[in-house]
């Protein structure tokens, strides 16, 4: 694995998952937006208004991101103590926490995508005022968002491992010594 490869990968994922997520908020205020027109104007709102932003958009929006804050360097950390550390050894430590952090992220793919094959196994859905809404499509954004993220952080650890620069948004070749 070259990391220009890596790195023109990871930017193609992050730009397709936020263009996904960024349609999902403007498609989520449309809709609510009609909803409370159509109340206001006709008193008729939208039946299905709740269960498709709450099963749909709210999901896309809360979850298909999460690449794009690792990849930006936009996650909160805290890192009081490894300031202190040499850099050698807190390099090291960054790389055993993206290690297990990409091993927590594998396990919530597993999961989220054994719920998202049951869901879609009993077609799962919502009852509202006019008639059923499968929900099953939404519960494959998990896994996507989840393991997307595994693949960056493995990625990470592999460049790391093998001496090759860490990959950023920003285009740079720096590793990253602020992000624990």
């Amino acid at each position: 694995m070259t990391r220009s490869w890596i790195s023109s990968v990871v930017r193609t994922v992050d730009r397709a998952l936020v263009i996904i997520a960024a349609i999902g908020l403007v498609a989520m205020m449309v809709h609510i937006s009609l909803d409370i027109l159509s109340s206001l104007t006709f008193n008729a709102p939208i039946s299905v208004t709740s269960a498709i932003v709450t099963n749909y958009y709210m999901i896309a929006v809360a979850f298909l991101p999460i690449l794009a804050a690792e990849y930006r360097g936009n996650h909160i950390s805290v890192n009081l103590l490894t300031v202190l550390l040499p850099e050698g050894v807190r390099l090291k430590l960054e790389t055993l926490v993206i290690a297990i952090t990409a091993g927590v992220y594998l396990l919530l793919t597993a999961q989220s995508w054994q719920q998202a094959l049951h869901k879609l196994s009993i077609n799962a859905s919502v009852v509202e005022q006019v008639g059923k809404i499968p929900v099953w499509p939404s519960f494959f954004f998990l896994p996507l968002a989840f393991g997307t993220m595994a693949l960056l952080l493995i990625a990470r650890v592999v460049l790391r491992l093998t001496g090759q620069n860490d990959i950023h948004a920003t285009g740079t070749a720096e590793l990253e010594t602020d992000h624990v």
